[in-house]
């Protein structure tokens, strides 16, 4: 083993032992030395520091080796009660810790950092006259160094790259089995074919042998064609008894397959899923020192409580989680917890309580972050909401006091008065948000003035696979993930009432806005004259009740990543593979509601026939890359376009001499032909040059969209920048 792998190993036990140390001592605060535990903690940090120590001398780093003796001299003098573990001493080895931390994550820190810190400790080892000077070498400042930087990425048993990798190869084993599975559908069918054939032959075979009977008795001779057809199909009725001997075990044999290949894609997942998982409590220990340090500097009595910090979450969610979980912390005690002497004169404990509650429930992990502080005031928000001119103040008066209190996920909107360095004004709610939501998750708060405030955060268990909700709007197929549909039903028409001007119908004894989902996607929509098919979802904001065509069926989808061009695609969450191996759109519950808030009541019904008649304009969309290709393919076919598709420049002017196009969107990095050469070719081609082209790529610099312009293109679109109503505009000003 060389030295680079040695370092790297260092630094994942420092980690650990940090993550001990950090947490022993919030238990050791909140202890009386004469707990049992007290000192059984002290013993065990003493035991720690020591470890770190070691190692750090072993790999060289001479300053995390300091740092620890001192700590390590510290224990020994709590443990033999020469000093008493008070607030200053906490701090200094909180500090002591901070640096380590610092040098662990390969920062440097400057001599105004580290010296306050080392001259902390060593005063606190000197009081206690623990040690002589002379028994340890004081590791002077230009003798600090940190070692290179470790090699490779971060990990989790295995590098994160890698397990994201196997997971995207188990994700197509899980296509492949879906494949498998329609394919035995297919040959479900078959039989019944061949069943349906049997039936039909038995009818057939009576049928001659009652016609025979029926002429022999009657003393007319039989055609000698009659027993030659017979004989025949008795051979052909031989025969096909065969193939459905051979069809049945072909299906038996399929099926077991199918079982085999079912049990061993979800015992690969399971358990290469399960190295992506880590307990919550890892994360626990900064948000424990966070309330601790931000109590004593608001100068307010707080206790933190974690329960389920041993539930296991995908390492990925957890870090886009931790920030959001931290700031809803700081807001907390910031806004939420009150001064202990406040507290008292509302006959409330003097210290404040927050508990964070972590759960799995059934696909969903809940988190639950709650204070027991002065809670949220709806009038508070309602006056915000108007100062910031969200909605006029006779608008703000009708929201109820939840639907009030999410605007405090709006950007700037805030009902503080003051601004802090801890939680700031309005400026990470709506980040909170929007994290979540990354996620495919969503965040509900409940409070009460007086009593204390409720966040609730819930996400997906996995990020790869998903119940959903296949449903038909628009002759479109769409996907809803399971964990956000609240209800599914067949309704009568005479359900439907009208409030405050909107389409409305019960849900739980309570009206709840219905919109067209069609009219949302802006799809030809109409109404059965009797029935409505609804659907019931819970977004961030509220729940809407959207009509569709037809709700299909509940499936397990494998769900790929977007690509850079498509993931601020408005109503689009995620892209799901069939097992037909086609693409389909999983919608973003978030925005759909979001806008159907604002969706205008237009419930006239659209007559098919008429619009049909009217030719649809007609698009050819040319990219390398399969899930892009669909992807757009279905976002404009969603608005109303006929679309073609083709996979490079040379495809594409084979379908632009086979049919009649009004407007090509390519990219340009493609194979064989690029795009710059497919727009030169159509330009400089007679019967092609009147067709607008559209470059949509990855490409970004201002040479780079020169050189598109200059090839002729009609607009250049990029990628990483791409917006659904961007492109619709571009080729609707174009065409």
């Amino acid at each position: 083993m060389d030295d680079a792998d040695l370092l790297n190993i260092f630094w994942e036990e420092a980690n650990e032992h940090l993550a001990t140390l950090n947490t022993s001592l919030l238990q050791v605060e909140m202890l009386s030395d004469q707990d049992e535990a007290y000192f059984a903690t002290i013993k065990e940090m003493n035991r720690v520091a020591h470890s770190l120590k070691g190692a750090a001398r072993a790999v060289g780093v001479h300053l995390i080796e300091t740092v620890a003796h001192y700590m390590e001299e510290v224990f020994h003098a709590v443990m033999n009660r020469k000093l008493s573990l008070s607030a200053t001493l906490a701090d200094a080895i909180y500090d002591g810790l901070d640096l380590i931390q610092q040098l662990v994550e390969q920062q440097t820190p400057d001599d105004s950092v580290v010296v306050p810190v080392l001259s902390a400790l060593e005063q606190i080892v000197a009081q206690a006259s623990v040690i002589k000077t002379q028994e340890f070498e004081r590791v002077e400042m230009a003798e600090i160094h940190t070692p290179a930087l470790r090699q490779g990425e971060e990990t989790v048993r295995v590098t994160v790259t890698k397990l994201d990798r196997l997971m995207g190869e188990i994700s197509e084993l899980f296509v492949a089995r879906m494949h498998s599975d329609e394919q035995q559908n297919h040959i479900k069918v078959l039989l019944r074919t061949l069943g349906k054939w049997q039936r039909e032959w038995r009818n057939a075979r009576t049928a001659y042998i009652r016609l025979v009977r029926r002429l022999q008795e009657e003393g007319q001779q039989v055609s000698p064609e009659l027993p030659v057809i017979f004989r025949f199909l008795e051979y052909n009725q031989r025969s096909i008894t065969e193939v459905n001997r051979m069809v049945v075990g072909l299906s038996q044999a399929v099926a077991q397959n199918n079982m085999r290949l079912t049990a061993l894609t979800d015992q690969l997942q399971d358990e290469i899923g399960g190295m992506r998982l880590v307990p919550f409590e890892s994360i626990v220990g900064g948000f424990q020192r966070m309330v601790r340090d931000l109590g004593r500097d608001t100068q307010k009595q707080i206790y933190l409580e974690v329960r389920g910090a041993s539930v296991e979450i995908d390492k990925a969610v957890l870090d886009t989680l931790k920030d959001p979980i931290m700031h809803l912390l700081r807001n907390a005690i910031d806004h939420g917890i009150e001064s202990p002497s406040y507290r008292t004169e509302m006959g409330k404990p003097a210290a404040g309580r927050i508990v964070i509650d972590v759960q799995q429930r059934g696909s969903e992990i809940v988190i639950v972050i709650a204070d027991d502080g002065r809670g949220i005031d709806a009038d508070e928000v309602r006056r915000s909401i108007v100062q910031n001119r969200l909605m006029s103040e006779s608008e703000a008066a009708i929201l109820s006091d939840d639907e009030a209190r999410m605007y405090v996920f709006y950007a700037g909107l805030s009902t503080s008065k003051r601004v802090t360095t801890i939680s700031g004004r309005g400026l990470g709610m709506d980040i909170v948000r929007d994290r979540v939501e990354s996620l495919r998750g969503r965040v509900n708060i409940q409070s009460e003035a007086g009593q204390g405030t409720s966040v609730t955060i819930s996400v997906p268990v996995s990020l790869t696979r998903m119940r959903c909700v296949v449903l038909q709007v628009g002759g479109q197929l769409f996907a809803i993930p399971s964990a956000t549909v609240i209800r599914m039903e067949s309704l009568p028409i005479e359900a439907v009432f009208t409030a405050e001007g909107r389409e409305m119908i019960m849900v739980n004894e309570r009206p709840v806005m219905l919109v067209s989902l069609a009219a949302v996607l802006n799809l030809p929509m109409g109404r059965n004259a009797d029935q409505l098919q609804v659907i019931v979802l819970q977004a961030t904001d509220r729940q809407v009740a959207f009509e569709v065509d037809e709700l299909m069926s509940e499936v397990e989808l494998v769900l790929k990543p977007l690509g850079v061009e498509l993931q601020r695609a408005q109503f689009v969450s995620g892209a799901a593979l069939m097992g037909s191996g086609d693409v389909l759109i999983v919608l973003d519950v978030n925005d759909l509601v979001r806008q159907a808030v604002g969706v205008p009541i237009q419930r006239q019904s659209v007559d098919m026939s008429s619009s049909a008649d009217t030719r649809r304009v007609r698009v050819l969309v040319v990219d390398d890359s399969i899930t892009t290709r669909t992807l757009e393919k279905n976002i404009l076919e969603t608005a109303g376009f006929e679309v073609y598709t083709a996979i490079d420049g040379v495809e594409a002017l084979h379908m632009l001499s086979q049919h009649s196009f009004d407007v090509v969107v390519t990219d340009i990095e493609m194979p064989r032909m690029d795009g710059l050469e497919l727009c030169i070719r159509v330009k400089s081609t007679p019967q092609f040059e009147h067709i607008p082209v559209i470059l949509l790529t990855s490409l970004t610099k201002p040479e780079q969209r020169e050189a598109g312009l200059k090839a002729g293109a009609d607009a250049y679109l990029v990628k990483s920048q791409f917006d659904q109503a961007e492109l619709l505009e571009t080729i609707r000003a174009v065409v």
